[in-house]
């Protein structure tokens, strides 16, 4: 069974967990309910703290959004042109950005990186 958090809130459902009970016993974050909670809550606002995220789509979404494309083709064509553009040495940058953000966020205690000093 492969579990993965979509972006949505937490999911819940029985047999998810007693699948997590079984497999990862008292050490999984989850809503769950009044009733039968989760061993660790799930943090009302958890930081993002992936390259992606942070750098790279923010960098994508800039070049694609400097124009209006007729089709999804050639919007399609303007992603990979401004993917292309990409070179290691942008990669390397984002991902010391990413490591920042990690470290910014264990030393406050899992408080979000975008609003501490010096992250940028």
């Amino acid at each position: 069974v492969w579990l993965q958090q979509d972006g949505a809130p937490p999911h819940y459902a029985l047999s998810v967990k007693e699948f997590l009970n079984d497999s990862f016993p008292d050490r999984w974050i989850g809503r769950g309910s009044p009733v039968s909670p989760a061993p660790l809550k799930w943090p009302a606002r958890s930081p993002d703290l992936t390259t992606c995220d942070n750098s790279l789509w923010g960098y994508i979404k800039e070049i694609i959004q400097s124009r209006r494309y007729q089709n999804n083709e050639e919007l399609k064509d303007a992603v990979r042109a401004a993917f292309a553009t990409i070179t290691p040495t942008m990669l390397r940058k984002m991902s010391h950005k990413t490591w920042r953000r990690i470290i910014l966020c264990y030393e406050n205690d899992g408080d979000h990186t975008d609003t501490l000093e010096g992250l940028h």
